[in-house]
């Protein structure tokens, strides 16, 4: 009899394991020209899963989908796939990085202590660069809310903001060195970058019937 019940609750015990083990999919790659899953080519339809990492060679690119938002890495680009509370979440290590999102999507993308997000619940699209000494961000469709550090900016459509990496460079080039109560965000005139909006972003939102 013992023997019994020991044996059903190692059963249920390693059935556990395994279902805490199992990760649900954080998206689908929709391009691929010379980008890179981790340490293999990234193919169309691969599955992506939080903990992924995307790069993209010298004049690659790669798109994909992860529930409501659509990600494109430019050139040169790393990405790192990643949920918090069921929010995708997605850290820009090095390049750049566009989305687009239908009304209502929950993201955030990160570059250093930078976090990006729709402004408003309606389609939004933008585009996030990782420089040396400034994370660029640009709001394309709709306004964006960027926060550095404990400051928070609207960027509004059509603007782009350059913020200051804490302690990156010091003195940089398109801005003075920063005083500990000065602003990090510093408004480029010219919005740059709309037309590195590539494949799947250009043509609007798909159909959610993808991870």
């Amino acid at each position: 009899m013992r023997r019994r019940i020991l044996s059903a609750a190692l059963s249920c015990l390693l059935s556990g394991v395994t279902l805490l083990g199992q990760t649900a999919p954080a998206g689908v790659v929709l391009q691929s020209s010379g980008g890179h899953l981790n340490s293999i080519g990234a193919t169309v339809g691969t599955t992506l899963y939080d903990g992924d990492r995307l790069e993209t060679e010298d004049k690659g690119a790669l798109s994909l989908r992860s529930g409501q938002v659509q990600l494109a890495l430019a050139e040169s680009s790393v990405l790192w796939m990643n949920h918090e509370n069921s929010i995708l979440t997605p850290t820009l290590q090095s390049g750049t990085v566009l989305f687009q999102a239908e009304a209502g999507a929950r993201f955030e993308i990160r570059a250093d202590d930078v976090r990006v997000r729709p402004h408003d619940s309606v389609i939004t699209a933008g585009q996030v660069t990782l420089e040396k000494c400034d994370v660029v961000v640009t709001a394309h469709t709709q306004s964006l809310d960027v926060t550095a550090g404990k400051e928070t900016k609207i960027i509004e459509e059509g603007k782009t903001y350059r913020v200051a990496r804490l302690g990156a460079c010091g003195a940089a080039q398109y801005h003075p060195p920063l005083m500990p109560a000065q602003s990090r965000f510093f408004l480029i005139p010219v919005a740059i970058g709309g037309g590195v909006l590539i494949w799947q972003l250009t043509k609007g939102p798909e159909s959610p019937d993808h991870p």
